[in-house]
């Protein structure tokens, strides 16, 4: 199991180059990235194969470790792409690929088995058996789904113990289970499991039995803050931070102050306090500690999940308005602040962002307690914000780091040499070239001397590992010419570059059998994709076999009982996204009964399905006397939507 110094591995975003040495330099132990295809932040920096050859180099010196994610559904037509891709990282040999495609998972324990694999939260395993199924398919970590709790995942570490698992600890939540969410290509085309993802949570809708426009799933931001000893009490492998579109003072600031949680630093200290505004002001919602207490029915409890006002980054409280004049604002300060820093007010629907540019106090700052008046923006409200409505603080004038020299030395894959000298010639690895050689006048030791030149590999990807020499030329002390040996090395490394790049580049890759694209057949029964008592959910498609013709599945849980049943006739519904030959063949040689796969459409499939209630957590209706099954109604830009919380489960679908 991953374990750093006794805690679990810390895991932080990086969008860039910058973002993973900043991270380093705060405390994560290692970080995690994608590549400038197929990942699912698509708009972030990512990385080009010189920035991980740099940033393998850091690892390797500092050690860390690094994990691309490769994390996006594709189709048989971009294998090939995938293919080269995967001989790069090959090269590279990250600590970890995250997959959420079974097809690419496939091929990659196949014709890449040094690459260790990890399951992405997209696949949104969140029951034992679905962390088991993994385990067989050869993945040796799995991120579990974001909704489950503490007290399922030490249900899922004591039925799985040889499997690394890794959860999310911070950042941003998604309204709907990672990998289920249809919103964003549902409603603009733009698909969240194809990196495309439009962020429809974080715009409004009309509820019509609340006559009101909310943001009805716009998530609080995860932080579980000094609960996070709790997971490795628990027994959890590696611990994430959400944030690859967020930038190097988030990652630094995140990292510190978890880093200095895990490591045992009193929570209310100045230290970790002074790490955790940083945080917040870098990027913060109001936050929530999520589905870290959840009950067994995924119930809440009190805490409301959804910030139904106001969608975005509103950093941290520093203050007060005492009264709002024409163009200006008093306000009493509880924080320091200073010119230039970036202040919000949000009062109910409206909000004003601005930039502190005149203080009345005749100075450059406030200090905490001072009450001061303020350029303010009161025009950007209809009604003027009343006494009392916070301050925020979104960005301070100095917080920006400084950019990190990126000029670092490459990685460099190791390749072992043996050379052989005889008369006249020398051969490395095989390949023979004609060399004068002498008894030398001065007392010299070969082997020190070819490892002398072989070791300075100029620009190449390569570099000298260990080295063999067989000297069965006739002088007992070699002498060769230096010159000579040098052109000999460049020649030697340069045909390695030139058979590396030709092996990435090579076209060998052939579609792994024909799809099977069915109907969903008559009489079937689709299994739900999200179900936290898997005991009872097996139990239940075993008493429904007599009464249907097949089963759909929806979920890598499902394996495991259609696998159990091989008798039943079962197909691949939408949700297991079935999306080329390499996945089809897979789960056909796991389910021999596998008639065939569902294409998937987005326009048939709900928005959202979440164990976020939206009666409680959007509506902010209380949980007594509830029947557990309530519908609603939901309009945006004259597009209506149904929605309908089921035993605390949220379905949102087209009227």
């Amino acid at each position: 199991m991953t374990k750093t110094n006794g805690r679990p591995e810390l895991a932080l975003p990086a969008g860039s180059l910058q973002c993973a040495l900043y991270a380093f330099d705060g405390g994560a132990d290692a970080v995690y990235l994608g590549l400038k295809a197929f990942s699912a932040r698509k708009h972030a920096v990512n990385f080009s194969f010189d920035d991980l050859r740099k940033l393998k180099q850091v690892c390797l010196v500092r050690n860390k470790k690094f994990y691309i994610t490769l994390n996006t559904l594709v189709h048989d037509s971009e294998m090939p792409e995938i293919i080269k891709i995967l001989r790069q990282l090959e090269y590279i040999a990250p600590d970890g690929l995250i997959v959420q495609d079974l097809g690419i998972a496939s091929i990659i324990r196949r014709d890449f088995p040094a690459l260790p694999l990890h399951a992405s939260t997209q696949l949104a395993v969140h029951t034992a058996e679905g962390v088991k199924v993994l385990q067989k398919m050869g993945f040796s970590r799995v991120v579990l789904a974001r909704e489950t709790s503490l007290e399922e995942i030490k249900v899922i570490r004591k039925e799985c113990p040889d499997i690394e698992l890794k959860v999310f600890i911070h950042g941003a939540l998604c309204y709907g289970f990672s990998g289920l969410c249809m919103a964003s290509e549902n409603i603009t085309g733009r698909s969240a499991n194809r990196g495309e993802c439009a962020q429809i949570c974080r715009t409004w809708f009309h509820c019509r039995e609340m006559d009101e426009d909310l943001w009805p799933f716009s998530m609080k931001d995860l932080c579980v803050g000094p609960d996070v000893v709790k997971f490795a009490e628990a027994g959890v492998d590696s611990l994430k931070v959400e944030g690859r579109m967020k930038g190097s003072e988030y990652v630094y600031w995140t990292a510190r102050y978890y880093s200095l949680l895990l490591d045992g630093a009193d929570p209310f200290s100045e230290e970790v306090l002074s790490a955790e505004e940083a945080m917040k002001t870098a990027f913060s919602r109001e936050t929530t500690k999520g589905f870290l207490n959840s009950g067994k029915k995924g119930s809440m409890g009190s805490e409301i999940m959804v910030c139904s006002t106001y969608p975005s980054h509103i950093g941290v409280q520093v203050g007060k308005l005492e009264r709002v004049l024409n163009g200006k604002a008093v306000i009493r300060f509880s924080k320091p602040v200073a010119l230039r820093d970036g202040l919000l007010v949000i009062s109910g629907k409206e909000s004003a962002g601005f930039a502190l540019s005149d203080l009345s106090n005749g100075r450059s700052f406030v200090s905490a307690g001072e009450v001061v008046t303020v350029s303010f923006p009161s025009s950007s409200f209809t009604r003027k914000p009343q006494s009392g409505t916070p301050v925020m603080c979104t960005s301070r004038h100095n917080a920006q780091l400084p950019l990190l020299n990126e000029n670092l030395p490459l990685y460099k894959q190791e390749t072992d040499l043996h050379i052989v000298l005889t008369d006249g010639f020398i051969s490395v690895n095989g390949r023979t070239w004609p060399l004068e050689i002498q008894e030398a006048k001065k007392l010299s030791d070969e082997k020190t001397v070819l490892r002398k030149i072989f070791e300075a590999s100029d620009a190449s990807l390569f570099t000298l590992g260990k080295l063999t020499v067989e000297n069965n030329s006739s002088a007992q002390h070699p002498f060769m010419p230096l010159s000579s040996l040098k052109q000999i090395r460049r020649e030697f490394y340069l045909a390695l570059d030139e058979g590396f790049k030709a092996s990435v580049n090579r076209d060998s890759y052939s579609v792994a059998g024909e799809m099977k694209y069915i109907k969903a057949p008559e009489n079937s029964y689709v299994i739900p994709p999200v179900d936290f008592d898997e005991k009872a959910l097996f139990a239940s498609l075993t008493s429904r076999i007599p009464k249907v013709s097949a089963f759909g599945l929806t979920n890598v849980s499902h394996i495991a009982w259609a696998a159990s049943h091989p008798e039943v006739p079962v197909f691949a519904d939408q949700f297991l996204y079935v999306y080329n030959s390499e996945a089809f063949s897979l789960l056909k040689s796991l389910l021999p009964s596998l008639t065939g796969c569902v294409k998937t459409d987005p326009g048939t499939l709900p928005l959202f399905i979440s164990r976020v209630c939206f009666r409680h957590h959007a509506l902010k209706k209380d949980c007594k006397n509830c029947s557990r099954n309530n519908t609603y109604h939901i309009s945006q830009n004259g597009n209506n939507y149904k929605v309908t919380c089921k035993d605390c489960i949220t379905y949102v679908e087209r009227s």
